[in-house]
């Protein structure tokens, strides 16, 4: 210690006067000479706190280069340009990964003084560092934790994309049964258990039947792409008339559309509501025409025929398939009624079930009783005129 203090006291009174002080700093501190180009520098003071900081004793460490601190895993890069600075009198500082004399590794953070005599000439450089090895390890598993949870919600973001397509795939598949089966028919199914799916149930509802006249004639006249056209045209301009009175289209067949009122689901009136489809399906004829005028020459002409009664309606078919289907003898009686049409253009013909449910509502037009295929008794018909009573 007095050969320190004399070669301090050399080079620098200043260093010597502040001897004392840096024996009680906290913080590790060293001086070594001005020889940068290795081997050196060389130091010539270390402090107590230096000595614990890493292991090395004064004695020990003195005339050996601060290089001894480095090791296998020190980043040397960040001496690149620690030379050029100290030489020109800056403050040089940095960051690494240094080894205590037992070979642990701790990191370590200092900050390089150059010292001058009083004509500004360097004379010594005071190095003050500091063990930041528990910040550095807390930096480290904070960045670890940070990079975790990115993974994690990347992995999230990755399966909530998945979920998303898988949604969308099945919303897109649901969308596109719905254009196959009625919808209320779909949102039933979906909340009945296996095994009541193919089961039926007995119901009461309105049913319509809807033909174009003489569409095999028309359809012989355009090319296939052009009949696709025509009836697509006309489906989805009838589905929106059938929609808006509540009707559940149950099949497009061929040129024919059959419409429930009340069946899978009850509504008010399917009398009621069943009629006044049928008026604004005829009414919707000219704008289908005017849409189709391209192609067709002249109005399209339709059938309907409606009839009120008892049906069985469910899930019809294998494990395999099912189709959801309403039978029985008012589907047929329906149908039969829509068949007296076909020299009527546009006519709506309706059975006395729907009469006595519409009587107060529409003008009508009776016919004698007509003998219906497949019935033994004669049933009472009634034309459609109009509506009688627009305000009910």
């Amino acid at each position: 210690m007095l050969y320190i203090r004399k070669l301090m006291k050399e080079q620098n009174e200043h260093i010597f006067d502040s001897a004392v002080m840096l024996e009680s700093m906290a913080e590790s501190v060293l001086i070594t000479d001005t020889e940068l180009n290795q081997p050196g520098p060389y130091i010539i003071y270390v402090n107590a706190a230096f000595e614990k900081m890493t292991g090395w004793n004064r004695i020990e460490i003195i005339g050996k280069s601060p290089r001894i601190l480095q090791g296998p895993n020190t980043d040397h890069t960040i001496f690149n340009d620690m030379k050029d600075t100290l030489e020109a009198g800056r403050v040089w500082s940095g960051k690494t990964l240094n080894y205590r004399k037992d070979g642990s590794e701790f990191h370590m953070q200092w900050s390089i003084v150059p010292v001058k005599d009083d004509h500004g000439k360097i004379i010594q450089y005071l190095a003050v560092q500091k063990d930041v090895t528990q910040f550095v390890l807390t930096e480290k598993r904070l960045y670890e934790s940070m990079e975790a949870e990115k993974r994690r919600l990347i992995e999230i973001e990755k399966t909530n994309n998945k979920l998303s397509k898988l949604i969308a795939k099945q919303n897109k598949t649901l969308d596109l049964f719905k254009k196959y089966v009625p919808e209320p028919i779909v949102n039933k199914i979906l909340k009945q258990k296996d095994e009541e799916i193919r089961q039926g149930e007995m119901l009461e509802a309105a049913l319509l039947f809807c033909d174009i006249r003489s569409f095999t004639p028309i359809a012989e006249q355009l090319a296939p792409n052009q009949v696709v056209h025509m009836l697509n045209v006309y489906y989805s301009m009838m589905s929106e008339v059938i929609k808006k009175h509540n009707g559940e289209i149950n099949q497009f067949v061929g040129d024919e559309i059959f419409v429930s009122f009340g069946a899978p689901l009850p509504i008010p009136q399917p009398e009621v509501c069943a009629v006044k489809c049928a008026l604004g399906m005829i009414n919707k004829l000219d704008e289908i025409s005017k849409e189709l005028n391209s192609i067709i020459k002249g109005s399209l002409k339709v059938g309907i025929g409606i009839h009120y009664g008892p049906i069985v309606a469910g899930n019809l078919g294998s494990v395999d398939r099912l189709s959801y289907s309403i039978t029985g003898d008012a589907v047929n009686t329906a149908k039969r009624i829509e068949s007296l049409s076909r020299k009527l253009p546009n006519a709506i013909l309706i059975s006395q079930p729907i009469y006595d449910k519409t009587s107060d509502i529409v003008s009508t037009n009776p016919w004698d009783e007509v003998a219906i295929k497949g019935k033994n008794e004669k049933i009472k018909i009634y034309q459609v005129m109009g509506i009688s009573n627009p305000e009910l």
